[in-house]
């Protein structure tokens, strides 16, 4: 299966986003489950389970493996290009939820993960390894029944690094922070580099190693949280990274170090001075996966030299539709032996073709502004990335950014509020579906009338209130609110 389309379906009431409901997945055999986007970082949405019944056929998923079962909602999302999610919740009147995560189709859900107790005790999943494109099923339940409101949202999180050995570690910053998903079940860094000094870590599950180079002096304060326990340990100075990385296995006593139970860590060096190195080692002990985020605190008083993490500074990166063709653009704060940008294209996020080059300005610390079209985009949803050359050949990779050039015009409904009737103007020829839902999240097939302006749809026999109607046309879902009154 390359790629399911199901949109966002959010109903916007008084500034705040509350995300419409759904007690089943499925209706008449199509995902009706709200859709949730993805994005860079988590962004909450209301949710609520009031309405919503115990459900367990197969059908509905089936009994989960983790929690105590009880009234369950349901959620769609589209796997990002990285193919990573972080799905997080936050309490509202439900404090202790479960939730699992499903791939598969209507009638036949495979459940991928299941999470009973992560932020307190409410649920977190962390997930890689999902197919770009494709859609994945979010179900959602308060332990042991009962219902109420959360929050919940959906944010594509970096791939497991490769940089499990000090002597491969990855550059970071200061002002940058870094999130990661955390491997479970891998190897212990005192088994891959046994000859350093792990000092207060009995075990270092799990490890991704990092580096940085001091370009202000001051005091060095990172913080490092994740949903479960995590540890650290920190190195240094070093002269340089080669003699850091040339020591991995022989690091002495370290400047800092955490076993603690808490997902929350900070690493402190104090008086650190311009041009020393330090490495970095964060262990996953919970051995789940997890998303951790590594950060400057709010305390540092050091900085750090950015030029290590990327050759070039970007301070923004675009792409958008317009009338067949699409147009990438983009701008730098800094380059530092940038010969030039690659722009790469890709049909699912996996393989990817070149299909033209911009020059870059090699050194520069003034502002630079770059652009690209492509006149021959793929038809439906592609990704594109830009691959930066340094003049030495290395290369360094920045943010996919995803673009829908379906032809797809928007509908239009009137009269909104509607009373007795209303029609829906498209000019999508194939209309598929026309769907209402209701706020508690119950779905009802809309039949339809076809006449010269559009769809006339009869609305007597739907009770008054506020509804999402979705209707899909050339199988792309598009959503809008409507008022029924009487």
């Amino acid at each position: 299966m390359k790629f399911t389309l199901l949109y966002t379906v959010i109903l916007c009431l008084l500034g705040n986003q509350v995300l419409a409901q759904s007690n089943t997945p499925c209706t008449s055999g199509v995902i009706s489950a709200p859709n949730i986007a993805v994005n860079a970082s988590c962004t909450f949405q209301s949710g609520t389970t009031v309405g919503a019944t115990n459900q367990t056929n197969a059908n509905n998923g089936g009994t989960p493996s983790c929690g105590s079962m009880g009234e369950d909602v349901w959620y769609s999302f589209t796997a990002p290009a990285s193919g990573t999610v972080d799905i997080q919740t936050a309490a509202g009147s439900i404090g202790d939820g479960v939730m699992a995560l499903y791939s598969g189709t209507c009638g036949a859900w495979t459940e991928l993960a299941c999470s009973d107790d992560a932020i307190g005790l409410m649920p977190q999943i962390a997930m890689g390894g999902l197919t770009p494109g494709n859609t994945y099923m979010i179900r959602f339940w308060q332990y042991g029944g009962g219902t109420g409101t959360f929050d919940i949202c959906v944010a594509e999180a970096a791939a497991p690094a490769g940089n499990t050995t000090c002597t491969v570690p990855n550059p970071i910053c200061s002002g940058s922070p870094i999130n990661f998903v955390a491997n479970a079940g891998g190897s212990s860094a005192d088994v891959i580099n046994p000859g350093n000094d792990y000092d207060c870590l009995s075990t270092s599950p799990n490890p991704s190693w990092y580096y940085l180079e001091i370009a202000t002096a001051g005091n060095l304060v990172i913080d490092i949280t994740a949903g479960a326990d995590v540890d650290y340990e920190i190195w240094g100075p070093f002269p340089s990274l080669a003699n850091a990385t040339s020591n991995c296995n022989t690091y002495g006593v370290p400047e800092d170090c955490s076993y603690s139970p808490s997902p929350t860590e900070q690493a402190v060096v104090n008086g650190v001075s311009p041009g020393e190195v330090y490495v970095l080692l964060v262990t996953n002990f919970a051995n789940v996966v997890q998303t951790i985020n590594i950060n400057e605190a709010a305390s540092n008083t050091a900085s750090t030299n950015c030029a290590i993490v990327m050759p070039v500074g970007y301070t923004y990166w675009d792409a958008e539709y317009n009338e067949g063709v699409v147009d990438l653009v983009w701008g730098t704060e800094f380059e530092e032996n940038n010969r030039d940008f690659i722009v790469q294209r890709s049909a699912d996020g996996l393989v990817w073709e070149t299909i033209g080059a911009v020059a870059g300005n090699n050194t520069t610390n003034e502002a630079q502004n770059y652009a690209y079209t492509d006149n021959d985009p793929l038809t439906g949803i592609s990704y594109y990335r830009l691959m930066q050359v340094d003049t030495d050949g290395g290369i360094e990779y920045n943010t996919v950014l995803s673009v829908n050039t379906s032809d797809i015009e928007p509908f239009t409904v009137y009269p909104n509020p509607a009373a007795g009737s209303f029609n829906i103007y498209t000019k999508s020829k194939n209309i598929e579906h026309v769907v209402l839902t209701d706020m508690v999240g119950k779905t009802f097939d809309v039949a339809y009338t076809g006449t010269s302006n559009g769809l006339e749809i009869d609305c007597n026999n739907y009770a008054a209130g506020v509804y999402t109607l979705t209707v899909i046309a050339n199988g792309t879902a598009q959503s809008q609110r409507l008022v029924i009154k009487k």
